[in-house]
């Protein structure tokens, strides 16, 4: 390593990258803090110099010059910025309101999450604290960030390793009273110092400063193994540098502007954590890689200069009612790219009612409130000649003003049935007249009982509210049902002693809603119910196999093929298998899409044993259902929870054993 700049601040590069994908909401809809080198990641971070030297132009103070910063961070996914310059900052100085104003817009408006200030001295420390003490959360600094290359010293190396740890601890312990990350950045080390580092911080920023991704983990890899001698699991991050022969701060040599002429900077970390997930080692156990970092975001304007945004097409906006679905597209002029699609900032993964997150076109279904929100895509591109990331313009999905139904009982006057009623005047039927003080439902007194509507059409359910009388349920289930028999737990409730309960954030589709008691709060009695109101809107209905690509083990002649079951006829055109044994027919419904009910009308050569499958990839299947002892020649299987590219019908028991399996029409919602 070298000097950079004349104060003890030395050059360090620090990223946060690895790991976590997933964080999820009620449908198991993944996101993950970052993306990077192709995979999720906590951190990916990125050094700037805030001053101008002879050499570097820094950007604080300069509007124009702190924009395009920003920009470059949420084109290329930036979520972390160590920032120099900062030592001996003034708590209430114009120069900490310039940098509180740039904090504030990379934290809400550019999907920055954190700041950190790379610093030498214990002192300093304090002036952070400080600063952050007399600002507003989104303007604060989150990490302190120590920068001392003992490695480089030629006199007393002990002595300035030991003067290190003491920066550390004093840095550690203003971290812990003030809520802010430590780390430090690293070159070379030896093995009690890696083991002491491991235990002094909460995370070590590791530089790999090479002229290209050649087996570039193993550079030093006993860096690693040392900083595994920790006591505990070790943080740790790769540093790569974007100095070239004419970006370069020291004379000595350079690292990878050339390489970043041809190659996305996305690069460096997928061969890197490529690299690190091929080895092998017990000390791997106690390492974590949690990110990526590059040195230095100044110099990238000059590598980028002739590099034009590839995004030719951006997503637009659009609108919805909860339980349809909608699909957001991008596109780029770029030959070979990866996808990254973001919601409000963080990356999507596919997974529950998301599909498309790694590719030019996102599907959310099955919409509910929380996905409400700004969706935009990342796209890098891997093309020699442009080798850039760009983050395209942001697209909103809102509700629909013309839903209908969110500001309706829908239950209002439809038909109720019930479990039981005490005596005449107490009827399931008060429950939807519209009175919730006077007139009402009272159960037998003995034992579970329930009380359901019929909506008279499927709608999707978004909120149930309960009037119950002083013999309220302690305990109940929202069940919903689109047959009346087979039904789907919308939510349970424990230990409820609300006489008004508001169930709201709701998600079904159904065509009734039942209320299922379990615990009273009067033993004695029954379960009272003054009124039973649903809300919600027609439910978006779309068969999703219709006209689509249609697979079989067999048919039996021309004008049984596969494709008839998906033409909409359900009473004359039919899909007939061969004779002999097991058969199965299959749909691809072209992308990955979440599938909660699979309706299927038969000939009577039906199945009376018979799977629903499901598959991403045509390859691997999951059992979605086992239907046993069929009777029926409808059999409309709702309540399913499952998300895959293809369905398959595996038909291992025939109605006529002569015969094949016969089908008229495959459904899947």
């Amino acid at each position: 390593m070298k000097h950079l700049f004349a104060h003890r601040l030395l050059k360090i590069s620090f990223l946060f990258f690895t790991a976590l994908l997933l964080t999820h909401v009620v449908k198991a809809q993944q996101t993950c803090n970052a993306f990077v080198g192709n995979v999720c990641t906590e951190l990916n971070a990125m050094y700037v110099k805030l001053d101008s030297t002879t050499r570097i132009a820094g950007v604080l103070g300069d509007s124009t010059a702190e924009n395009t910063m920003l920009k470059f961070a949420r084109d290329n996914g930036i979520n972390y910025l160590i920032m120099y310059d900062l030592q001996g900052l003034v708590a209430n100085s114009t120069r900490a309101t310039q940098l509180a104003s740039l904090i504030s817009r990379a934290k809400t408006q550019y999907g920055v999450q954190q700041v950190g200030a790379a610093l030498a001295e214990s002192q300093f420390a304090d002036n952070i604290v400080a600063y952050n003490n007399s600002h507003v959360a989104n303007e604060r600094i989150d990490v302190l960030n120590v920068e001392r290359e003992f490695w480089r010293s030629t006199t007393n190396r002990a002595a300035e390793f030991d003067a290190t740890i003491n920066v550390l601890n004093y840095f550690k312990n203003v971290g812990t009273a003030n809520n802010l990350t430590t780390e430090i950045y690293i070159g070379w080390i030896t093995a009690n110092e890696g083991a002491r580092l491991g235990d002094a911080v909460d995370r070590v920023l590791v530089h790999y400063y090479r002229q290209n991704d050649t087996d570039i983990v193993n550079y030093g890899i006993e860096r690693l193994q040392y900083l595994a001698g920790a006591s505990r699991k070790v943080k740790v991050i790769p540093i790569f540098s974007n100095e070239g022969p004419s970006t370069t701060d020291d004379a000595e040599t350079y690292f990878m502007g050339n390489w970043l002429a041809t190659n996305p900077n996305d690069k460096a970390f997928k061969s890197w954590i490529a690299g690190y997930n091929a080895l092998t080692g017990s000390w791997k156990n106690n390492i974590e890689v949690i990110g990526s970092n590059w040195f230095l975001y100044n110099h990238f304007p000059a590598i980028y200069t002739a590099k034009t945004n590839h995004i030719t097409s951006n997503p637009a906006n659009q609108t919805a009612c909860t339980g349809q679905s909608r699909t957001f597209t991008v596109a780029s002029s770029a030959t070979t790219k990866t996808y990254c699609w973001l919601k409000n900032g963080k990356c999507l993964a596919d997974g529950g009612n998301v599909s498309g997150a790694r590719t030019a076109s996102l599907t959310i279904a099955n919409i509910t409130t929380q996905d409400f929100a700004n969706y935009a895509a990342r796209v890098i591109s891997y093309d020699s000649a442009n080798p850039t990331s760009f983050t395209s313009t942001a697209a909103t999905l809102t509700a629909t003003a013309s839903c209908g139904g969110s500001s309706t009982n829908l239950a209002l006057n439809k038909t109720v049935t019930a479990s039981s009623f005490v005596a005449t005047g107490y009827e399931p039927a008060k429950v939807v007249d519209g009175d919730t003080t006077t007139t009402r439902w009272a159960s037998a007194y003995s034992g579970s009982q329930w009380i359901q509507v019929d909506l008279g059409t499927n709608y999707t359910i978004d909120r149930v509210k309960l009037t119950w009388e002083a013999a309220y349920a302690t305990e109940y289930q929202i069940l919903v049902s689109s047959d009346g028999s087979n039904w789907t737990t919308l939510r349970s409730i424990t230990g409820n002693t609300s006489l008004v309960n508001d169930n709201t954030v709701l998600n079904g589709s159904a065509r009734y809603v039942r209320i299922n008691g379990t615990a009273k709060a009067l033993p004695a009695w029954g379960f009272s119910l003054f009124e039973f109101e649903v809300y919600g809107q027609v439910a978006s209905i779309v068969n999703k196999a219709l006209n689509k690509s249609v697979t079989a083990s067999s048919f039996i002649a021309a004008g049984y093929e596969p494709a008839k079951v998906v033409d909409g006829n359900t009473t004359t055109t039919r899909w007939a298998s061969a004779y002999s044994g097991t058969q199965w027919i299959q749909v691809d419904l072209g992308s990955t899409t979440a599938v909660s009910r699979v309706k299927l009308t038969w000939d009577p050569a039906y199945a009376i044993d018979y799977q629903i499958l499901i598959s991403t990839d045509g390859n691997s299947w999951t059992t979605l259902r086992s239907i046993t002892g069929n009777s029926s020649l409808i059999n409309d299987n709702t309540g399913l929870s499952g998300s895959g590219r293809y369905i398959r019908i595996n038909g291992t028991t025939k109605a006529l054993p002569a015969f094949g399996f016969s089908l008229y029409e495959l459904e899947v919602y």
